[in-house]
């Protein structure tokens, strides 16, 4: 039977004497014995050697204060001595001896008032045990009176049986009672709890130092095994479940990745208890920062899961338009715009009183990995997903200015590669020397890769307009629409067709060479020394002559081609849209 005990304030405490360790000596194994008879009160001292009693043997009482059986006495044939009941409680020393052996004993004895109590406990069917004792020994024929001052079916007077014992019954609600016992001139009272089965199940959930939670599940005080325990959670839980209690009623969970409260219902046969209990999780706040070729994106999560409107601050040990503070999405991440210069920022984020740092270094090597246009517009995207609300036109033009490729030292028309730096230009005069553009023979327009100068190339393949065998005799190269000679081709600017006179074509030719030194052609860098504004009227002078010779010979070729792109019946070669003659282009904006 499982059974709760209360404990009941008794009037009297008692500490019967019934059974008393004996003092014993190891050479003869001579020993005492003490037992308070609950009937009178009064103590029997017992000598014995070898577990049999001892006749003759001196006994010597003696205690701290005034007690009626200090003194001397001599044991009889069954080895014992009875002394007084003690008008209250007394400590005393019994010292015996026989035949030159000594043996003592220390005890405490007390008056029969003192000695009796009462005790309860709860079965786990809700009934109720009364126990009455007096020196520890079960009490027999003891009265016992019950009271409440609300309704109780227990209430009334009972007799204690062989054991001691009334039982009381299962109480409709709670109830306080009142236990009166009286047994051998002596009297002891006390008030105890009763709890009704259908409340009786508790349940309690304490989280260890390792993280992990136990539940307890007792009834009326006791561990009770086999008790139903379900587990549920506002969150995501892993515990969360259904479980069967172990001997000692308790079920062990596992920690919460996140802090959550948990509600815990026990149950068992005609019982249930419920608990709420707030666990802390081991999931901590996390911040990361990558850098793509689309933008800066920071990620906040908390252990598996994104934090929205987690706060996050950037910083930067450089010139970036991404410091600030913003919130995470749904996704708990923020985009921040490209760096225009090399800086490592560092990235705060906070929620819900944790915070988490982390520091990423921002290259601006993205620009160099595809078209620069492609860079620009990436660097935008990510500005506008970064929420910026200032005017973008500064940032857009510091970023352009930083990042484009044609700024670079190994850009076209700054590098020694660039148009126009080779040694071998027909071009290069003392004043050249620093190689301008268009004089390397890898330059755009020279190199035999570049356009124009390939074999395969438009205007110098065996196939291509003005080259094929039909290009002279009014073929694909003198077609109104073939390149080079339509009103939109490549260096033509809407130029006159087929029809227009030599002389337009040849002052085209003229316009050309003064428009490229004025809108920053490769010959724009030198027109400030004599020397090179000689070599470009030269220049220009052969290039109309030979602008007429081609267009005698192709048909009218472009005037506002190369001279490679003439000599060969291309119109592409020097066009104003040609690579390195357009004001877009690498070194020429």
């Amino acid at each position: 039977m499982n059974r709760n005990t209360f404990a009941l304030v008794a009037a009297f405490v008692v500490l019967g004497m019934a059974v008393v360790p004996s003092a014993a000596s190891a050479a003869t194994g001579l020993a005492v014995d003490v037992d308070q008879r609950p009937e009178t009160g009064e103590a029997v001292v017992t000598v014995t050697a070898n577990e049999s009693a001892v006749e003759n043997a001196t006994v010597e009482v003696t205690g701290e204060s005034a007690y009626a059986g200090n003194g001397t006495y001599t044991t009889g044939g069954d080895g014992t001595v009875v002394l007084p009941e003690p008008a209250e409680t007394v400590t005393v020393t019994i010292n015996a001896s026989s035949d030159g052996v000594t043996a003592s004993q220390q005890v405490e004895l007390r008056p029969r008032e003192d000695a009796l109590a009462v005790s309860a406990a709860q079965n786990d069917d809700g009934t109720a045990t009364i126990t009455v004792t007096q020196y520890d020994q079960a009490i027999e024929n003891a009265t016992v009176a019950v009271s409440s001052e609300t309704a109780y079916d227990g209430n009334g007077s009972y007799e204690t049986d062989a054991d001691g014992e009334v039982a009381l019954p299962n109480p409709n609600e709670t109830v306080s009672v009142t236990v009166e016992a009286s047994a051998n001139g002596a009297n002891a009272s006390a008030s105890v709890e009763l709890v009704p089965l259908s409340e009786s199940l508790d349940v309690a959930v304490e989280q260890n130092d390792d993280g992990t939670a136990t539940v307890t599940v007792t009834q009326y005080g006791e561990a009770v095994e086999g008790a139903t325990v379900n587990v549920t959670a506002e969150e995501n839980y892993s515990e969360a479940g259904t479980y069967a209690t172990d001997a000692n009623g308790t079920v062990t969970l596992d920690q919460p990745e996140d802090a959550q409260q948990v509600t815990v219902t026990a149950s068992v046969e005609g019982a249930s208890a419920e608990t709420t209990a707030e666990l802390a999780g081991y999931a901590k706040l996390e911040v990361s920062a990558v850098q793509t070729d689309d933008g800066v994106f920071v990620r906040v999560t908390h252990g598996d899961d994104a934090v929205e409107n987690a706060t996050v601050e950037i910083e930067a040990d450089g010139d970036y338009s991404g410091t600030g503070t913003y919130a995470t999405d749904a996704d708990g991440e923020v985009a921040l715009p490209l760096p225009q210069e090399n800086v490592t920022i560092t990235v705060t984020a906070s929620a819900e009183n944790e915070t988490a740092t982390t520091t990423e270094r921002l290259t601006v090597e993205f620009a160099q990995q595809g078209p620069f246009g492609q860079a620009v517009a990436g660097f935008v995207s990510a500005l506008q997903s970064a929420g910026f609300d200032g005017p973008p036109g500064q940032v857009i033009s510091d970023f352009v200015t930083g990042n484009n490729p044609g700024n670079a030292d190994e850009a076209p028309g700054n590098s020694g590669n660039a148009p126009g730096q080779d040694d071998d230009s027909e071009n290069e005069t003392a004043e050249n020397e620093t190689e301008t553009p268009e004089a390397t023979d890898d330059a755009p327009g020279n190199s035999e890769d570049a356009p124009g100068q390939a074999d395969d190339a438009p205007g110098r393949s065996g196939d291509a307009p003005g080259q094929d065998e039909n290009a002279r005799s009014g073929g694909a190269g003198n077609a109104a629409d073939a390149p080079g000679r339509s009103g939109d081709a490549p260096g033509r600017s809407g130029q006159a067709g087929p029809d227009d006179d030599a002389e337009n074509e040849t002052d085209d030719a003229e316009n050309e060479t003064d428009d490229r030194g004025r809108d920053g052609g490769p010959q724009a860098a030198d027109e400030d020394e004599d020397g090179d504004d000689e070599d470009e009227s030269e220049e220009a002078e052969t290039e109309d002559e030979e602008a007429e010779e081609n267009e005698s010979e192709a048909g009218g070729g472009s005037s506002g081609s190369s001279d490679n792109g003439n000599r060969n019946g291309n119109g592409n070669g020097k066009s104003g849209g040609a690579p390195g003659n357009s004001g877009n282009a690498p070194g020429q904006n």
